[in-house]
């Protein structure tokens, strides 16, 4: 009886509000300008040979593009995508996790 349920309730889970999805309607990815002005000390950082964009003396480097950060660290990458609604920046990681960045 519990496993007839369990459809309906994944179901239920993946509604998306009329709210929600007017939200979700408004967020466009945001221009690599807009997160350069968003985050601090971007203008410290020097251009590397990869590709990648890093601090003096540091080892962890950074790619900035329209609608995505990468961040290079002990020969890892790392990306998230970042979108606007012209006022916030909202990063989505590949895991689906989301947050703010201002």
């Amino acid at each position: 009886m519990r496993i007839a349920r369990l459809p309906l309730l994944l179901a239920a889970a993946f509604v998306v509000s009329p709210a929600a999805a007017k939200d979700a309607a408004k967020l466009r990815p945001a221009t690599a300008t807009e997160i350069r002005q968003t985050l601090t000390k971007t203008a410290d950082l020097k251009d590397g040979k990869n590709g990648y964009q890093y601090r003096v003396g540091s080892r962890i480097g950074y790619k900035i593009s329209d609608g995505e950060i990468c961040v290079l660290q002990q020969r890892r990458n790392e990306c998230v995508t970042v979108y606007t609604d012209g006022k916030r920046l909202e990063t989505i990681d590949r895991r689906g996790n989301r947050s703010f960045l201002n």
